[in-house]
Order: C-alpha cells, then structure tokens, then sequence
C-alpha cells in the first residue's frame, strides 16, 4: 500500500490512498455458489471517515466473465468487502488465484 496526502481547495486533510490485493497472493474465498469475495484493509491509510472509494478487478484470464468487481461493501474508515459474481466458473477461488485476480483501489477521505 501506498498513500500520499494531497492538499485540495487549501484542505491539508484530504488524502489520497492507493493499493492492491496483490496479483497472484489476494485471500480469495467462495461466497455463496456462484462467486468469491475478499475483505481489504485501509488501516495504514489513517482515514478517520468513510472515504471514496474506486476500485478494478484485474487478473490474467476469464475476469472478463466477472462482475461486480468494481462495487464495495461494508465500508468502514478502515476496511471494505468486494464481492466478484462468476456464474457459469466453476471452483471459484481456484480460478481466481490461478488466473491472478486481485483488486486494485483508490481511496479518497480525510485523515484528520
């Protein structure tokens, strides 16, 4: 992870925090029978509110197939969910790490 703090309209608490789940090493698990989800920390961003938050899914193969890779849950100053819906993809969690799916993100909030 990475962040850097940026200030916007004289506001030295808005702050910008990058990161990624890792190509190859994100903790993916099932979820339900159609797809997985994984949990990402932001507590090395210091955010002291809910920040904005973008996020992609990236891989090698087949997450063309995904959805859902872009939307957050349970958003929280330090973490949030992302569920990846793979209808018709059998055994999710080995396709998403063989094919090195991971979520790349960018948060926007304040750290004070």
């Amino acid at each position: 992870k990475q962040w850097y703090q940026r200030r916007v309209r004289g506001d030295l608490c808005l702050r910008t925090c990058t990161g990624t789940t890792g190509k190859g090493t994100t903790n993916w698990v099932d979820y339900g029978t159609d797809g997985v989800k994984v949990d990402i920390s932001m507590e090395d961003c210091e955010f002291t509110s809910i920040p904005n938050i973008v996020t992609t899914l990236n891989g090698d193969g087949m997450h063309w197939e995904a959805t859902g890779g872009s939307a957050t849950y349970y958003v929280k100053a330090t973490s949030f969910r992302v569920y990846v819906y793979t209808r018709g993809i059998t055994a999710y969690t080995s396709i998403a790490t063989e094919k090195n799916w991971s979520i790349t993100w960018v948060a926007i909030g304040y750290a004070c």
